[in-house]
């Protein structure tokens, strides 16, 4: 009978809530978004905005990349508006710490990680 309560509980203890959460739309954005981003500035063209629409500009941004060792290097920071989907980056730094705003981007989506299957509890036997 004990055995029982063991495999019971071992199996209610490994279930999908022990999943880890899916990555939020930010973050997921932000990995789609890093590779293009360096201290010496972008690696891509995108489009230019005066300024952050003001659903973003007092939320705290993730950043993408900093100026490194590179002395007037950039450091970039991604802002999310989740009710429009779209994301915006801005770019700081360089000699005279010159600032840009460089989208709306789209917004990247991850999909959640697979579950954790591996968990196959073995019944216990009476020995002989």
């Amino acid at each position: 009978m004990i055995s029982w309560i063991l495999v019971v509980s071992l199996a209610v203890g490994t279930s999908s809530a022990d999943a880890p959460p899916p990555p939020s739309l930010s973050s997921c954005t932000a990995e789609s978004l890093r590779p293009f981003v360096a201290p010496t500035g972008l690696r891509a063209p995108w489009p230019e905005v005066r300024e952050l629409p003001d659903t973003v500009t007092d939320t705290v941004g993730e950043l993408l990349s900093d100026q490194g060792i590179v002395m007037d290097g950039y450091a970039h920071t991604l802002h999310v508006d989740t009710d429009s989907q779209l994301a915006y980056v801005v770019q700081q730094g360089g000699i005279a710490g010159f600032r840009t705003v460089y989208g709306p981007l789209p917004v990247a989506w991850c999909s959640a990680p697979p579950p954790n299957n591996s968990f196959k509890p073995n019944l216990l036997r009476k020995s002989a």
